[in-house]
């Protein structure tokens, strides 16, 4: 993907934290502020993951496997999230639905 070339305003103490970890890491300022809008991104997607996980466990409950402890459930529903991850990295199946999608059902 291309990079662009944007103008933000910032807070002074904040640009100079920038400038201060581009040169202790030897990377650009640009590649600092782009590491930490990628981590925050991320951090986004960590809380929909949670979502679609109690949303798993939710249905496995009410799928007639309300005997399942809470420790049994999760260990389910981690089999559950590593196979759709699985299945978007494959070139056979593009276009997984979420597991919200499929709990939502």
């Amino acid at each position: 993907m291309g990079r662009r070339k944007t103008t933000m305003y910032v807070d002074e103490d904040v640009l100079t934290a920038t400038k201060v970890l581009a040169a202790g890491r030897g990377d650009s300022e640009s590649q600092v502020v782009e590491d930490a809008l990628r981590a925050h991104l991320d951090a986004g997607r960590l809380e929909v993951a949670r979502e679609e996980l109690q949303a798993l466990m939710d249905r496995l409950r009410l799928a007639g496997r309300g005997d399942l402890d809470d420790d049994q459930a999760m260990a389910i529903a981690v089999e559950e999230v590593r196979a759709v991850r699985a299945s978007r990295r494959s070139d056979s199946y593009p276009y997984p639905e979420t597991m919200l999608q499929l709990a939502r059902r």
